[in-house]
């Protein structure tokens, strides 16, 4: 006990799951472990007939699903030899190459654009944009659906001036893809999104002993998330609010 709290002594855990399976309440629980990219399919194939009756499929989401390599292009493959849609979550921070492979077997690209300032960019996030802004570009050079979304954080980015800045981005990625001939039934298919702030990863941090920085942080109103939108129209674009 420290404080008052439970803590785990995390430097000398065995990783025996001994504990866990002794737990007679289950407090304890496992949240990872090993599998193959055929035990993840089994798994995900469980669902398949959600996912044709939704019209959805398999999204793989962070970490950052560029930095798995092989297992991901693997998975994926297996993934669309099944007829599943699929799409990945990415920061877009990484080389382009490891994007670039997975992009054969990926029907959609889900990319977040947190701040277009070079300077504001790292100070919330720890590393500048410059690599995810160029492979943005590259991403609208292609013929792949593309959904940008910009996670809205107060006192991060959650001004007019910074929304408006993404959104002029998103637009000119819009006109590049359509100047370039990658259109698609005369859509670029290239959409801007929204995301409300919230704090789900709170009690994550917390079991993890590691300290949730946007405790402080309040979710933005709807009211602020629908003007933010509308500044977003006046760049040119239509922006979804989730």
């Amino acid at each position: 006990m420290h404080d008052g709290l439970h803590v785990f002594l995390r430097e000398r855990c065995l990783v025996s799951v001994t504990c866990v399976e002794t737990c007679y309440s289950q407090a304890l629980q496992l949240n990872g472990r090993l599998m193959t990219v055929e035990q993840v399919l089994e798994e995900v194939l469980r669902d398949r007939a959600f996912y044709e009756n939704s019209g959805g499929g398999v999204t793989l989401s962070g970490g950052e699903p560029s930095l798995s390599g092989d297992f991901v292009k693997r998975f994926l493959e297996q993934c669309k030899e099944k007829g599943l849609h699929t799409a990945i979550e990415t920061c877009g921070e990484y080389p382009w190459a490891f994007l670039e492979v997975l992009l054969p077997v990926t029907d959609l690209i889900m990319m977040d654009l947190k701040q277009m300032a070079p300077d504001k960019h790292e100070t919330a996030t720890g590393r500048s944009n410059d690599r995810i802004l160029a492979n943005a570009r590259r991403l609208a050079l292609t013929n792949k659906p593309i959904l940008f979304r910009t996670p809205v954080v107060p006192t991060v980015n959650d001004s007019d001036e910074e929304v408006g800045q993404i959104a002029s981005f998103v637009r000119e990625l819009i006109e590049l893809r359509e100047k370039n001939g990658n259109t698609r039934g005369g859509t670029t298919n290239i959409t801007y999104e929204l995301l409300t702030f919230h704090k789900l990863a709170s009690d994550k941090y917390t079991s993890l002993g590691v300290k949730y920085e946007a405790s402080t942080i309040d979710p933005p109103t709807s009211e602020r998330m629908s003007e933010l939108a509308d500044v977003a129209r006046r760049c040119g674009i239509e922006a979804r609010i989730r």
